[in-house]
């Protein structure tokens, strides 16, 4: 018997006219890691919550789900709703004392999850003051203090910067391999899980309609040319035999051939920061000290770091949400801010109240959705939600905190053309992002954050094909010779 066995699954919310889920079929054999692919409201996250039935969504339900433990962990992706306690020490010690462990059990239990997952740095801190990939970190830590036979994971590492996302997978795969801890795992970011999942499945239209090993997976999406192959890593979609392995991609890499792209123009500043100094609390150290940034005019300029260097708020001292101590901002225009956490821009009780444009509505596929409350949206769709509305505000420069969080990666290369769009005609799209493969691709240059002061500052051909560890795979395997796909010629034998 699979140790995960789904049939004819079937499931559809309170006065829907379309079912979420419609027949699902799945197994998953114990000890195994199974990765998720679909678009944004494709099913992935009710077919998750499903499995745990203290989190299972309320609704018209059919079908068999067979699953041979109790011990499920559960990690949404709204990282803000897994965090129930005001400290990381209390959000960790939460499970354990519910189980009415004692106190040198739950004392030793803190000991070993808060090494395991590095978070000494951070063990007596509160959990309002972490950032949101410290945050997701903390969530994700805490489902590992009681006995976890199945792991799912729901988007995990959307708000993790590249090195954090790595180390993170690199955990549940070492738990998966050294306990033998069977992983469900739905990604939009697929690079670091998909060379080290046992299978992957795709959904769409609320059915897994392939489901695989990882390269026949990828094979399938290329070569019927499905729009979820942009959800491959990039070398995955530029190379014969579609490797998702990136020493396979290395070996086979030796024939690509480069594109001649245009240089990089640099236009006026719409935004400039001089001396900026920032701290959280008096006495506590400065966030930034004496930051100088310009963001240019007609372009989409990407802020990069990682987790904690204070991108997040970086952008709210721009938008004057928090008072610097020091230092100005010199902008040109008005500007429009869309937090991390979008639920909180989110006032009406329908969709359509919220953008108030079924045009718009159309244009971030949410047509369908103009009557349901906003909260009832999933991570990717309440995310495009809060793009449209931000896209309906009138202002010349956008301040976007992670706006490719939980989105498709479809819907991402669209967004992009509509920024690109936004930039041509003048406006400036100022944008943190821990999605380099997007930055990349789309962006015409960025920011690297870092110790409270911006690093360095380029276009994103020279930031990216500049750096070794904290790039894209691209760049990784051609040695800074291309960074994004639009660079390389996709030669196909036939």
């Amino acid at each position: 018997m699979a140790f995960i066995e789904i049939e004819n699954l079937m499931f559809s919310y309170p006065h829907a006219k379309e079912h979420a889920l419609n027949g699902v079929n799945l197994t998953v054999d114990e000890g195994e890691i199974c990765l998720l692919i679909g678009k944004s409201g494709s099913g992935k996250s009710t077919l998750l919550r499903l499995l745990k039935h203290e989190i299972a969504p309320y609704g018209q339900q059919s079908g068999e789900i067979k699953i041979n433990t109790e011990n499920i962990g559960f990690v949404n992706q709204n990282v803000e709703s897994n965090i129930v306690m005001d400290t990381v020490q209390g959000e960790l010690a939460f499970a354990p004392q519910n189980l009415g462990k004692s106190k040198r059990e739950i004392a030793l239990k803190l000991a070993e999850t808060a090494s395991y997952f590095n978070l000494g740095n951070i063990f007596n801190e509160k959990t309002d003051c972490l950032s949101g990939g410290e945050k997701q970190i903390v969530s994700l830590a805490s489902v590992f203090t009681v006995p976890t036979d199945l792991l799912v994971l729901d988007e995990p590492v959307s708000q993790l910067d590249p090195i954090a996302a790595d180390d993170f997978i690199n955990v549940i795969t070492r738990l998966n391999r050294e306990q033998g801890t069977t992983i469900l795992i739905s990604s939009h970011r697929t690079e670091n899980i998909l060379p080290l999942a046992d299978k992957a499945a795709v959904m769409e239209n609320g059915k897994i309609i392939f489901c695989g090993t990882p390269v026949e997976t990828a094979r399938f999406l290329m070569e019927t040319n499905h729009e979820m192959k942009l959800a491959m890593p990039q070398y995955t979609q530029v190379l014969d035999g579609n490797p998702v392995r990136f020493s396979s991609a290395k070996k086979a890499a030796a024939h690509l051939k480069f594109k001649r792209m245009p240089e990089y123009a640099k236009n006026g500043n719409a935004l400039s920061v001089k001396g900026l100094c920032f701290t959280y609390k008096r006495g506590l150290p400065d966030v930034f000290f004496k930051l100088d940034y310009t963001a240019e005019s007609g372009k989409i300029n990407a802020v990069i770091g990682a987790n904690g260097s204070g991108k997040t708020t970086f952008l709210k001292c721009l938008c004057k949400i928090l008072k610097c101590y020091a230092g100005r901002v010199k902008m040109s225009g008005k500007a429009v801010y869309m937090p991390q956490n979008v639920q909180t821009l989110f006032v009406k009780d329908t969709v359509f109240e919220e953008v108030g444009n079924a045009e718009l509505l159309e244009k971030f596929g949410l047509a369908a959705l103009s009557q349901s409350n906003p909260f009832d949206l999933s991570g990717g769709e309440a995310q495009r939600l809060a793009l449209a509305k931000i896209m309906s505000a009138e202002c010349d420069i956008l301040l976007l905190d992670e706006p490719t969080k939980s989105v498709d990666a479809p819907f991402a290369a669209e967004f992009a053309q509509m920024l690109r769009k936004l930039a041509d005609g003048g406006k400036t799209v100022i944008l943190v992002t821990h999605d380099l493969e997007f930055a990349a691709r789309y962006a015409d240059n960025a920011a690297f954050l870092f110790n409270g002061k911006i690093a360095a500052a380029d276009s994103v051909k020279k930031i990216f094909s500049s750096l070794d560890t904290y790039t894209t795979s691209l760049s990784k395997l051609t040695g800074g010779k291309a960074v994004s796909v639009d660079e390389i010629e996709v030669m196909r034998r036939e």
